[in-house]
């Protein structure tokens, strides 16, 4: 999938998280408040801009940026929770829809602050979620941890600078080394042919694409770097980094 568009819809939300500017006031960028300072960014499969709360909000759209079966995702979505008789407004942080038809909404809350939200959670999954969706989640940056946020953010920089030539390359490159090499050896063995910048967009290809992945059994949760292995997928091997 490739995308980058400066035009991108603004995308439907349920509240409203924005400040607006107003003739007695100063330019909402000039307030230095919490709110002014909202993330704004992009569903790229829906091409929306969405405007979230926090950078683990944040975080959490760059995953779904690149979750394969992923066609929308919206940003604060309201719902209705009971609690001891009273119906109050609750709003979900990020809603995705999947191609399967699913949607699923998701809590996003720091570890510390999130025992609270669980329990609204769980009251919306049992009044109301069969009317909405199919799954709630309550997340924590124990779910968006950085190197998953970081692997996220460049195979999306990867997808726009889609270089077959140097994909190839990258890939000839470690076959000729058995099929697995750290890193750092690789641009090492071709860095008179293509800089180590470029090399490094194209190993983020080659991991979106399923051709190689990071050879570490706990590669999600952990930065790849020049000496991390890499390895071409369905040639395994028992080393570790």
């Amino acid at each position: 999938m490739m995308w980058d568009s400066t035009y991108a819809e603004t995308g439907h939300a349920d509240r409203n998280i924005a400040l607006r500017n107003r003739p007695d006031l100063k330019p909402v960028e000039e307030r230095m408040n919490i709110v002014s300072n909202r993330v704004v960014d992009t569903d790229p499969h829906s091409n929306t801009t969405l405007r979230l709360e926090s950078a683990l909000e944040a975080g959490l759209v760059a995953l779904f940026k690149v979750q394969p079966g992923v066609i929308a995702v919206m940003a604060q979505y309201q719902v209705e929770i009971c609690i001891d008789g009273i119906w109050h407004t609750y709003w979900f942080d990020i809603c995705v829809d999947f191609e399967n038809g699913c949607r699923a909404f998701y809590a996003v809350r720091n570890e510390e602050n999130a025992e609270e939200v669980e329990l609204l959670v769980e009251l919306f999954r049992n009044q109301e979620l069969k009317n909405h969706g199919h799954f709630a989640f309550v997340m924590t940056e124990e779910d968006i941890s950085k190197p998953a946020i970081y692997r996220a953010e460049q195979i999306v920089q990867a997808r726009r600078k889609d270089n077959k030539r140097n994909n190839g390359l990258v890939y000839q490159t470690l076959m000729q080394a058995g099929g697995r090499e750290r890193l750092g050896n690789v641009f090492l063995a071709i860095q008179e042919i293509i800089p180590p910048s470029v090399a490094w967009d194209a190993v983020w290809s080659l991991i979106d694409q399923g051709v190689i992945c990071h050879d570490h059994p706990d590669a999600h949760n952990l930065f790849l770097k020049n000496h991390s292995w890499i390895r071409v997928v369905g040639r395994e091997n028992d080393e570790e980094e």
